[in-house]
């Protein structure tokens, strides 16, 4: 093995060097990708670490390298298998190969915190351009695998190991930036919309570097599709890792596919956050490489994360369902109908023939991919209802609120809590109430606006929905601001005995909602004596005063309040008679 390592060097720094020129890493050329002096330790065996770097000014970190018979070497019957090969920090793997070329079966296991992770299936893209399209004649590829910082990689094919088969390597690295929260794109648009535009993080959010685009967008004339799908990547990735995550696809989109732009016109995380992916205007029909044969009349939603396995999130449900419905109110479309359109040539369907599809679809229903994950898949039916359900809502005039509603009263146990009516349109909308304690409904009759304040509910705050209805409205609802957490009032029973110059004072101490003694204590005075601090261990309290003189005495007793029982005072006299 020694006297064969500076051969396999030179072979590794000649196939790195080989490959610079592909796909826009000409960098690696430049800088050597190889630290062939410095091989790596612990289980690689001493082999030269494939070295990733960046484009000048990009925090993007890249390698291409072809995989020939020295990389990936046959190793049986259509089985070809690497070593264990070091390399710089990766967190993204790929694969491409020559257009034209048969697409290979490929596996991948990664070395993350020293240890070798499970096989991996590296699944074929098929979000892909159409044939007319000027993208179409960049290079064929795998989906772009999100592993995690990872030092070492090792591969399996099967079936096929066609010419120019590359790895790819990236690590998009994290930025400060990438930390904030999403910046949300609110805006309203030129164009005449139904359903009110999303939330959604544009490009400079997520750091696009616009000098990797290649030329302008294009645009279609109208849009009447929507298709769904997965870039079949981990489910792991924290929310922080997203804008890295769209960087590292972007790069491998443009540089290793070729494409001009990052394929899909939007992109959902697994938190349910919208981002905006293909340049040209999130408003405009901006015509995208996601759906090889159908891209010419529709918009492309790509779910990150894989579905196979893991059901999608409620939240990522809902930001798919916004923009589906967004992007559908704009040219009337049904999204619980079909569509008939025209192949531009697919896998599935040749040029030209004409396919009733639904409005909104999964990308395996015009190719033959298991794009969107199996799981995501048994969603549409769902996304299509809520997404109708938004259109038709935005289409039937709501019941307005003029003057809001609001909440008077006390919260304290025993005062009463009024709705003061609001104004609203139109004027015979039943209005219900919904009462609540800590956001949870109490069972109150809803037809009630006022409520009085119950023992349960102290240290609790209490709000109240206002819901308005009418027949061909949309219903309104108003949540009112919650009160401030419910207190009680303390009471106190005083009684003072006067004997021979010496006055007892006892205090019983209670409170609604209150079991057991107040919690504090008691400050009892008599005249001008100096108070006396009494702390309440029972119910009943006695305090003893000596050598008062004959006549009228004062007797005041304060109890200072404690967690939701509020003060209270009393004042009481006690004649002394010797």
């Amino acid at each position: 093995m020694p006297d064969q390592l500076p051969r396999r060097r030179a072979l590794l720094r000649a196939l790195v060097a080989g490959a610079a020129g592909v796909g826009g890493v000409a960098v690696a050329a430049r800088t050597g990708l190889l630290s062939g002096d410095r091989p790596a330790g612990g289980d690689f065996t001493g082999l030269p670490r494939l070295q990733l770097s960046a484009d000048g000014g990009s925090d993007v970190a890249a390698l291409e390298v072809t995989l020939g018979d020295d990389l990936l070497p046959k190793v049986g019957h259509g089985r070809w298998l690497s070593a264990r090969l070091p390399t710089t920090t990766h967190s993204m793997v790929g694969f491409v190969w020559p257009r034209d070329a048969e697409a290979p079966s490929l596996e991948v296991s990664s070395r993350r915190d020293g240890t070798w992770s499970a096989w991996r299936t590296v699944p074929v893209l098929h979000d892909l351009p159409d044939e007319d399209d000027p993208e179409w004649h960049g290079r064929s590829g795998t989906q772009l695998l999100w592993i995690g910082p990872a030092d070492g990689v090792r591969i399996k094919a099967h079936g096929h190991r066609p010419a120019g088969l590359t790895l790819v390597l990236l690590h998009p690295r994290r930025r400060d930036t990438d930390a904030l929260s999403a910046d949300p794109l609110r805006r309203t648009d030129a164009a005449m919309t139904v359903v009110a535009r999303p939330a959604m993080s544009g490009r400079a959010v997520w750091g696009a570097d616009e000098s990797w685009r290649n030329g302008g967008p294009r645009y279609d004339t109208t849009i009447e599709q929507v298709h769904v799908h997965h870039t079949a990547n981990s489910n792991d990735y924290a929310e922080d890792d997203v804008p890295a995550l769209l960087r590292g696809i972007y790069r491998y989109h443009t540089h290793s596919l070729g494409w001009s732009d990052i394929a899909y016109n939007f992109l959902v995380d697994r938190f349910g956050r919208a981002w905006v992916g293909r340049a040209g205007g999130a408003a405009r029909p901006v015509r995208g490489a996601h759906t090889l044969g159908f891209n010419a009349t529709s918009t492309g939603i790509a779910v990150i994360g894989n579905y196979e396995a893991v059901a999608p999130s409620t939240e990522t449900l809902t930001a798919v369902v916004q923009l589906a419905a967004w992007k559908l109110s704009m040219y009337g479309r049904d999204a619980l109908g079909s569509i008939a359109v025209t192949s531009e040539g697919s896998d599935r369907f040749a040029a030209h023939e004409v396919v009733v599809l639904p409005v909104i679809d999964g990308h395996r229903d015009t190719n033959d991919t298991a794009c969107p994950g199996q799981l995501l898949y048994d969603q549409l039916g769902e996304i299509r209802r809520q997404v109708a359900e938004r259109i038709q809502a935005a289409q039937t005039p709501p019941v307005t609120i003029t003057t809001p509603f609001a909440m008077a009263g006390d919260p304290l146990v025993g005062a009463t809590l009024t709705v003061t009516p609001g104004v609203f349109s139109p004027p015979d909308a039943t209005v219900t109430y919904t009462w609540m304690r800590n956001g949870v409904p109490t069972g109150d009759d809803p037809s009630l606006s006022s409520r009085v304040v119950a023992p349960e509910d102290l240290g609790q705050q209490i709000s109240v929905r206002v819901d308005l209805q009418r027949t061909g409205y949309v219903a309104a609802s108003q949540f009112l601001d919650p009160t401030a957490p419910v207190e009680t009032q303390a009471l106190l029973q005083v009684r003072a005995w006067a004997r021979r110059g010496r006055i007892r004072v006892t205090v019983t101490g209670t409170a609604p909602g209150v079991v057991g003694p107040l919690p504090g204590d008691l400050l009892v005075k008599i005249d001008k004596r100096p108070r006396r601090t009494v702390p309440i261990t029972a119910g009943t309290v006695v305090a003893r005063f000596l050598d008062f003189g004959k006549g009228e005495h004062q007797v005041k007793v304060v109890y200072r309040g404690g967690p939701t029982v509020r003060r209270a005072r009393v004042t009481t006299t006690v004649q002394v008679r010797k």
